[in-house]
């Protein structure tokens, strides 16, 4: 194999998938019908910005619900469920939070915990990798992955 060839394998790689296989608390409708997407380091940066709060800290439950909001597919089609805004917000006033960020813990701890094993990381890798990454200019050259990657099957 020389690196041309090494190179375009790394390029069409698909992204990691977990499938969802327990029941979330009074959803079991949905057993058997959601997955988890590994994240690429685009969408980890860009969760990242989303979970910041008003003062320009991190939020950790933000960035929670930023990370599932990006990963949570349904299995079968591999659409994303969530779009960036359904994430939500957290009046940190009164505490009150909307979107995913309001989901309970009982629902976002398994499916951040199945994130980060889509991802290869515990989940406070995945936070510790947020709070320290640099900003990373992207160019497009040749050497750009593609935009959009295939799904493989998850790995048991």
């Amino acid at each position: 194999m020389n690196a041309a060839e090494a190179r375009a394998l790394l390029f069409q790689r698909k992204l990691h998938e977990v499938p969802v296989d327990f029941s979330l608390p009074d959803l079991e409708v949905l057993d058997g019908q959601l997955s988890m997407l590994e994240l690429t380091a685009g969408d980890m940066q860009h969760a990242g910005k989303l979970a910041e709060g008003p003062d320009g800290t991190d939020d950790e439950i933000m960035m929670t619900a930023a990370m599932v909001c990006k990963s949570l597919v349904l299995r079968e089609s591999k659409e994303r469920i969530f779009s960036d805004t359904d994430i939500g917000a957290i009046d940190f006033a009164t505490g009150v939070s909307s979107g995913v960020a309001g989901f309970g813990m009982t629902i976002l701890k398994p499916l951040s915990e199945l994130v980060a094993k889509a991802c290869g990381l515990t989940a406070d890798d995945l936070l510790a990798a947020k709070k320290n990454s640099p900003t990373i200019p992207v160019s497009a050259s040749d050497t750009s992955s593609p935009e959009k990657s295939e799904v493989a099957p998850a790995q048991s």
